[in-house]
């Protein structure tokens, strides 16, 4: 991604405050414990994620929560850690390529699909529900669940 889009995403975000609940921009997750999660998932996280994870940490859209990295120790967090969600959907049976992202109410399960990777790091988010790309990749998921609460 180039900083561009990271730009207009961060402008998305800062405009539509209204049903984005980030954290400040710059208070996000520690390099440190990002690497932490991906070793412990044991596949890379999307470049685009990261970004969001470093400038914004966690938070919901429209009161759904994006699953982030919570800076605790992986064997006893709970919740919307990305480690504890994936560890969670292997245990279900869950196939391994899949690193679960978001849950909605109305839409399901949303995850980053690793068969169908793209270039530069990056993933499409899939919809679990459906089994259709949802998103070409994170940032198209922040920007499509921003306008669809937006609207």
């Amino acid at each position: 991604m180039n900083e561009q889009v990271y730009n207009k995403i961060a402008k998305l975000i800062q405009d539509n405050r209204s049903v984005v609940e980030f954290a400040d921009f710059g208070d996000g997750v520690s390099l440190d414990w990002i690497i932490k999660a991906e070793i412990a998932i044991g596949h890379p996280l999307p470049e685009s994620y990261k970004w969001w994870l470093l400038n914004y940490g966690g938070g919901e859209i429209g009161g759904e929560e994006i699953f982030s990295v919570y800076e605790q120790d992986f064997d006893k967090v709970v919740g919307g850690d990305v480690v504890y969600m994936y560890r969670l959907a292997m245990r279900d049976g869950a196939h391994p390529s899949r690193i679960p992202l978001c849950h909605s109410d109305v839409d399901g399960l949303f995850v980053f699909d690793l068969i169908k990777g793209l270039s530069g790091n990056e993933y499409p988010v899939v919809s679990e529900a459906t089994g259709q790309r949802y998103a070409e990749n994170f940032l198209d998921f922040i920007e499509k669940r921003v306008k669809l609460f937006v609207d």
